[in-house]
């Protein structure tokens, strides 16, 4: 095995995805699958495929197949004929490339020579999808709306109290909701100052200097800001941080910044279909992907007989 730092072929990709911490791949919490579930959406978002009728039951597979994992094959079978089908490698060509494609789903087996009666569509030339990308960013973002909500917690606790028994601690939280619900008035027994409360003040400020503790804005601005970096990796020309006076060469550098991962992308997917289409022009497939605030298009055709 070559000391490469990308996987170049898959044996590379099987040796990268090892060296991955299984225990702190991804925080198991509502919050981390609630933002790997939408920036994975929001990820996928920008682009259109136009595939075949015969394939309309296939459209989300397809896509979720060809993000998720980075690649899917295209497989000229004899009982469904030419059809998408999530894929394995063998062999190895001239430049460590795969040479064949293994499928071993229920209802198709198949192995076939890439290029011969078969083809794969990928992402990226190391055959990853974009899921790396959203457990790093969903992490983070997961990480800073559990900081909010103690923060919200925290920051509205002000008021300590004293009571001397478990009747004058009730009196008191009563005092306490009808204070908080808005009443301006509120009464209580003077008799429990010998039975319960103290003959100082029952409630007292607990002074925790609210004002300048409050941290809830920043970290409103600081989930923003993830969120919008992971724009920029998408291909979304998120403008960041507004500034008085932001030149055009700023602005320009960053739709540049937001284009290169999906320049990547659209670079990789419009070789693999140039590839797919010649060996299967019956496909015709096309698609179009918007990023860094423009549509790109590679052959698109709305036919009727064409699907999203």
């Amino acid at each position: 095995m070559y000391n490469i730092s990308i996987p170049e072929d898959y044996e590379g990709l099987n040796q990268y995805n090892s060296m991955r911490s299984v225990a702190g791949r991804v925080q198991n919490d509502l919050n981390t699958a609630y933002y790997m579930r939408a920036l994975y959406q929001r990820a996928i978002a920008g682009t259109t495929f136009y595939l075949p009728e015969n394939w309309k039951r296939a459209k989300r597979y397809f896509k979720n197949v060809l993000y998720s994992m980075g690649f899917i094959g295209v497989v000229n079978t004899k009982e469904y004929g030419v059809q998408p089908q999530i894929c394995s490698f063998a062999g190895y060509g001239l430049y460590l490339q795969p040479t064949k494609i293994l499928v071993n789903q229920p209802l198709v087996q198949f192995e076939g020579t890439i290029g011969e009666d078969c083809e794969i569509i990928h992402l990226c030339g190391d055959f990853r999808g974009v899921w790396d990308t959203i457990e790093h960013f969903a992490i983070r973002l997961s990480t800073a709306i559990a900081s909010l909500d103690c923060a919200l917690v925290n920051e509205r606790v002000s008021l300590l109290a004293a009571a001397k028994n478990k009747a004058a601690s009730e009196t008191l939280k009563y005092l306490y909701e009808k204070i908080s619900a808005g009443e301006p008035f509120a009464v209580y027994d003077k008799n429990l100052k010998s039975d319960g409360l103290s003959e100082e003040e029952p409630i007292w400020t607990y002074s925790q200097d609210v004002a300048n503790q409050y941290i809830s804005d920043k970290l409103l601005a600081d989930i923003d800001t993830i969120l919008q970096q992971f724009d920029r990796e998408i291909g979304i020309a998120a403008v960041g941080e507004k500034k008085e006076r932001m030149i055009t060469d700023e602005v320009n550098i960053q739709i540049q910044d937001s284009c290169a991962r999906s320049d990547t992308w659209f670079e990789n997917l419009s070789d693999s279909f140039d590839l797919t289409n010649k060996l299967f022009p019956e496909l015709n497939l096309s698609f179009t992907m918007n990023y860094g605030g423009e549509l790109h298009e590679y052959n698109a055709k709305t036919n009727a007989d064409r699907i999203l």
